[in-house]
């Protein structure tokens, strides 16, 4: 049994192999397995229809039988009659009741009469029935058909024998010339009939066998198709699933980090197309590891010196963070990004613009207001200047107190210089004014600027441990007594500024500035809020 069981393990894994081998795709063999057996099933239900048309058509013929014995037994009983009636002739002879003999002679002429009729008409309807060309009753019936023709003359004699009276005639009549002749008939009807019912127990028992065999047949036929339809659904599934559970063994050691791991499949379709590239996934991702491999070392050298330079980043960070709390962020950015700071902060002379901007009415305000007042307003001037100053790219040079001073194009040179701090020197106007306005009641505070451009020496400034980065020059100066006439609500600029400018302006002056001159003309920005009347100065 073992060995048996070996074989039939050894065939069934044949077929399935045979199978994957054929060079078709999964969709194709599965619709040719499907096909398969839904053939099978058509071949099992025609073969069962046929055995079934089989069977009728041998119960027709039995029915067809039944009736053909049914006629030749008509036949034969009809033939009997006949003859019954004859011999009933005799019967008056032996009587001497002339009444009786004449009721007998009525009686047996209409009988004869109507069975004679009976005859005929029997034998014409079997004749269509059974009697044409071709069919196995056709000679006895032509037989009866042409004996009974012969008869006919002498049944009429009979008939007229029988109507005169003279019923001894009539009687040794039928004897010699009917009887015979109708006796014959009758044995060849019944010989017919017996043979008729010979052939219907003969078409009995083979229709019997038949149906035996029929069944035993249709059994067998489904028994293979059930055999050959799951030899078909073990071949397709095996050959679909021997590659799937190797493909997932190789996919769950590659996912261990097994990248040598290869897989054979016999498969000819999209199942050995999936290994290939499972294979080749495998290939690839096991030479990808190793340059991960050497890659990581070479990551791990170059994290250790980021983390290097992560640190001295940061440190630079912590320290520009550090210079821009007391310096310019430009200056404290480009000292931080500079090689050589001394470089950066080199004494030069540049064309620039200068913005000084001064809190108007502060010294009485300081003297009349509380300390916390005063630093509240400080900080509220400061820090609503501040982020201006940036958001236009100025360097805030230094603060002054209740002042602060703005440098353009220092130490980073600007295209736009003097336009950028027209521009900031409107903002502040307005944004000054409405962030002052608590301090402003009963002290007057206000904002006046001045602008000027021109050349400055730019450089460091100070001693041994606290340096700062300023502009010297005339155009300093000048936007310092600018700033120092100008009223609250009030911008005056420059010449060189106006010049490079484009911007609603009105001609102010000639001023008496100290250090400048007696005939400074320059001019003032139109397009600001004036400060209300109601409001004293």
């Amino acid at each position: 049994m073992p060995h048996d069981r070996n074989i039939g393990q050894f065939g069934l894994r044949f077929v399935a192999l045979s199978v994957a081998r054929i060079a078709l795709s999964v969709r194709a063999k599965l619709l040719a397995a499907f096909l398969g057996i839904t053939g099978l099933l058509v071949i099992l239900v025609l073969f069962g229809l046929f055995a079934l048309h089989q069977a009728n058509l041998r119960t027709e013929a039995m029915m067809r039988d039944q009736e053909r014995i049914a006629f030749f037994n008509d036949t034969y009983t009809t033939i009997s009659n006949l003859n019954a009636y004859i011999l009933a002739l005799f019967v008056p002879q032996n009587l001497q009741d002339e009444t009786s003999h004449n009721g007998v002679s009525g009686a047996s002429t209409r009988s004869i009469q109507h069975v004679t009729a009976g005859l005929e008409r029997n034998l014409a309807l079997g004749f269509r029935r059974f009697g044409q060309p071709g069919m196995p009753d056709e000679k006895a019936i032509a037989s009866l058909r042409a004996d009974l023709q012969e008869l006919l003359p002498a049944i009429s004699e009979l008939r007229r024998l029988s109507q005169a009276g003279d019923l001894t005639a009539a009687a040794r009549h039928g004897l010699d010339q009917l009887f015979g002749p109708l006796q014959a008939m009758q044995r060849e009807a019944y010989t017919v009939a017996q043979d008729v019912e010979q052939e219907v127990r003969d078409l009995a028992d083979r229709t019997s066998q038949a149906y035996l065999t029929s069944r035993l047949n249709i059994m067998a036929a489904a028994v293979a198709a059930i055999g050959i339809a799951l030899l078909l659904g073990y071949s397709i599934s095996s050959s679909l699933l021997w590659p799937i559970e190797r493909v997932h063994a190789a996919l769950s050691k590659l996912s261990r980090g097994g990248f040598d791991s290869r897989i054979t499949v016999p498969n000819r379709d999209e199942l050995g197309e999936l290994a290939s590239h499972v294979n080749q996934t495998s290939e690839k991702l096991g030479a990808l590891y190793g340059q991960v491999e050497v890659q990581k070392a070479q990551l791990a050298d170059w994290n250790a010196a980021l983390e290097s330079r992560v640190a001295k980043q940061i440190e630079e960070i912590e320290r520009t963070n550090r210079l821009k709390r007391f310096l310019p962020a430009q200056v404290a950015a480009m000292i931080v990004g500079a090689t050589d700071e001394a470089d950066v902060l080199r004494t030069r002379k540049a064309e620039i613009t200068v913005l000084f901007a001064d809190l108007r009415g502060f010294t009485a305000f300081a003297a009349a207001a509380s300390p916390d007042q005063v630093i509240a307003a400080l900080n509220a001037f400061h820090g609503t200047c501040g982020p201006l100053v940036e958001a236009c790219g100025g360097t805030l040079e230094r603060f002054l107190g209740d002042g602060l001073m703005v440098l353009f194009g220092a130490p980073v040179p600007l295209d736009d210089a003097a336009q950028r701090a027209v521009d900031l020197a409107q903002k502040m106007q307005m944004d000054v004014r409405s962030v002052m306005a608590p301090y402003r009641a009963g002290h007057g505070l206000g904002l006046g600027i001045g602008i000027a451009t021109g050349p400055a020496t730019l450089g460091r400034i100070g001693f041994e441990g606290r340096f700062d980065y300023s502009a010297i020059g005339p155009a300093p100066n000048l936007a310092a007594r600018l700033c120092e006439i100008a009223s609250d609500g009030q911008v005056l600029i420059s010449n060189a500024t106006a010049r490079q400018v484009r911007i609603k302006m009105d001609p102010a002056g000639p001023f008496d500035l100290k250090g400048i001159g007696s005939q400074v003309a320059a001019y003032e920005l139109t397009s600001l809020i004036k400060p209300r009347a109601a409001l004293p100065m």
